[in-house]
């Protein structure tokens, strides 16, 4: 358009293609359309994927799923990640939509989510996928309430690379409890408890074997320190909790108020 309005000519046509709908649903996969390939932040179309139901490009529907997931996590009431998450329309959030999105893309891959993903009459089980999705984080909530809900910065729990990492951990803890299907926020937050202690999320240093020693704030973003912290929690569950038989667990702060009682 600027190049018409300079040119020296009184009037030149111009091709315009509209459409015309009072369907939002339309007006937003048109518009995730027309938009996918400029560059516009990937973060507003996402935002934008499970309000639509049409087809899209491969690598924007393999987003829709975990984008719906999002934002349930986001906005849904008793959610322990409920506004956390940074978003076109939450700038605010602490934790970046990415490193949501990837840790759920790794389950819905191989993960425990993988398992509600497909059904033989009908489409994936979100509901269940955010049963598991709310126990798990509400676990870690209550075990690592110290480095909780702080900016990633000061948290690296709430860095991409404790997102992703912790991803993975409760893909491994649901496999430990794959007999019951999944587990229980209890459940979780029972087998998640050894680890408090050998986690640096806000101080100190990360002892990740000789010569890999980490202050808690150098763990980088990136695939090597995904993996690496990764590797660590693994090694680190499989030795403190892995070998444990798995039970009907109650949360650790209800067992510590039971004992308080039996005391009385």
């Amino acid at each position: 358009m600027a190049a018409i309005r300079e040119a020296l000519i009184e009037e030149f046509p111009v091709c315009v293609t509209s459409f015309v709908t009072d369907d939002v649903s339309q007006q937003t996969e048109q518009f995730i359309l027309v938009n996918s390939t400029k560059p516009l932040p990937k973060g507003l179309l996402y935002e934008l994927l499970p309000g639509t139901s049409a087809r899209l490009p491969s690598a924007l529907d393999r987003r829709r799923l975990p984008a719906l997931l999002l934002e349930r996590m986001n906005l849904d009431e008793g959610s322990p990640l409920q506004g956390m998450i940074q978003t076109a329309t939450n700038p605010r959030g602490l934790i970046k939509d990415n490193s949501i999105l990837r840790m759920l893309e790794y389950s819905l891959n191989d993960g425990v989510l993988y398992r509600f993903s497909l059904s033989e009459d009908g489409p994936p089980d979100v509901e269940k996928m955010l049963e598991v999705l709310h126990a798990f984080w509400t676990a870690v909530k209550e075990v690592f309430k110290a480095a909780w809900g702080l900016p990633p910065k000061k948290s690296r729990l709430m860095h991409g690379a404790g997102i992703i990492s912790m991803g993975l951990l409760m893909d491994a803890i649901s496999d430990r409890y794959r007999d019951r299907r999944y587990p229980s926020a209890a459940q979780f937050a029972t087998d998640l408890l050894p680890l408090r202690d050998v986690c640096r999320w806000t101080t100190g240093f990360w002892d990740f074997g000789p010569g890999q020693q980490r202050k808690w704030n150098e763990v980088q973003n990136t695939s090597k320190d995904i993996e690496l912290l990764t590797n660590y929690l693994m090694v680190q569950y499989k030795s403190l909790v892995w070998s444990r038989a798995t039970s009907i667990a109650e949360s650790p702060t209800s067992k510590e108020d039971k004992k308080r009682k039996e005391r009385k």
